[in-house]
């Protein structure tokens, strides 16, 4: 027989701690249940604004993507040699930066 994943535990707490908990909760879109857990894991309430920041960087990342799978296409499609030059500077620039987003997600990542 398998061990359950999670198991409950009931406890009481004031009136006031359970309405700062329940507020707290709604803001981040987190089950009162979730926010607990991740108090007890951590010792602090968790915080949404590195998951947004990770988000954030991530959108900006995938544009990056686009705009160097762009720029590929057009050295690709292109047959003037400076152009090209000048183009596949821009792309390495692209590629680069690409490197520091991850680079910085992967340090703000718990």
């Amino acid at each position: 027989m398998k061990k359950p994943k999670r198991l409950q535990i009931i406890t009481y707490v004031s009136p006031e701690l359970h309405e700062r908990i329940t507020c707290h909760a709604k803001r981040i879109n987190l089950s009162v249940s979730r926010v607990a857990e991740r108090v007890l894991e951590s010792g602090k309430y968790p915080d949404v604004s590195n998951a947004q920041a990770i988000q954030d960087l991530l959108a900006v990342n995938a544009d990056q993507a686009r705009l160097g799978n762009l720029l590929l296409k057009a050295i690709n499609e292109t047959a003037d040699g400076h152009l090209v030059r000048q183009m596949q500077s821009l792309l390495k620039d692209v590629r680069k930066t690409q490197t520091e987003i991850k680079a910085r997600v992967a340090r703000i990542r718990p």
